[in-house]
């Protein structure tokens, strides 16, 4: 459009003056755009709704669009959800569930290995709260108790704040389920989270069980093109570390976790 062609816009340039870049917001653009519509006669009150648009967006670095706000990408894969259909099902077993999981093949793998808490992405398949964790003890051990707490993840794929935890006594062998847990623990479907197994106390001893490092897809991160890592880990600890901050990638077998949810 030629300077000379250019006329003032009489609605959003009166409706938006005085106000500073940094000030207008979504609602603010979208109640001045939201009743023009796309006639002729609107030409420039559009092309100045844009131009506002992206002045602001140059100071705001996001990106909303015009008349409708941005969401952030979640997992846009539907879970299986208990009370689907007709069965006896009632846990989440979270540590099989697309897409981290693996095969049926297990594998056992010493406590001692979580003196070094380590970190296993999921999905949630459900919202509500957590009523109850599980695992699976090989062998028992009396050290040290299992830890076993739920994380956010801090939006760049890695755990951030601990939600709860379960204390899980490894003192008998087989499904050990926990329904006592330190905290509320309140999940949102098709979000990605953390579960995180550590010790609270220097654990000699005990085996649980988790599916075979070998079947594990990997997370995607190493030193070289054809390494595995299935688990990120963090310094030695005695609780769950507050917030999560990983020191190191490695493989182990993806521990066996189960939640009620709702």
């Amino acid at each position: 459009m030629r300077r000379e062609d250019r006329k003032p816009s009489k609605r959003v340039f009166p409706l938006l003056q005085n106000t500073d870049l940094e000030n207008v917001s979504f609602a603010t653009l979208q109640s001045t755009g939201q009743p023009i519509s796309i006639e002729d006669m609107n030409e420039q009150e559009m092309i100045d709704l844009i131009i506002v648009n992206l002045a602001r967006l140059s100071v705001k670095q996001e990106w909303d669009g015009l008349l409708t706000a941005g969401s952030t990408p979640t997992f846009n894969a539907r879970l299986p959800q208990i009370g689907a259909w007709t069965g006896s099902t009632e846990r989440y077993t979270i540590s099989m569930a697309p897409p981290y999981s693996a095969g049926s093949t297990t594998q056992n793998s010493s406590f001692s290995d979580y003196n070094y808490p380590k970190a296993f992405p999921f999905v949630s398949p459900k919202s509500g709260d957590v009523s109850e964790i599980g695992i699976y003890v090989a062998a028992t051990t009396t050290s040290a108790d299992c830890l076993v707490g739920i994380y956010t993840d801090s939006g760049k794929g890695a755990p951030d704040a601990l939600m709860g935890f379960a204390d899980i006594d490894l003192g008998s062998t087989g499904n050990i389920y926990q329904t006592s847990l330190s905290a509320t623990i309140t999940l949102v479907e098709g979000t990605q989270y953390w579960y995180v197994i550590g010790a609270d106390a220097t654990a000699t001893g005990g085996t649980i069980r988790g599916n075979t490092d070998t079947d594990l897809p990997a997370l995607g991160i190493g030193d070289n093109p054809t390494q595995t890592r299935s688990c990120l880990s963090t310094g030695a600890f005695t609780a769950l570390p507050d917030p999560y901050v990983a020191t190191n990638v490695q493989l182990k077998p993806r521990i066996f976790v189960s939640l009620k949810i709702g």
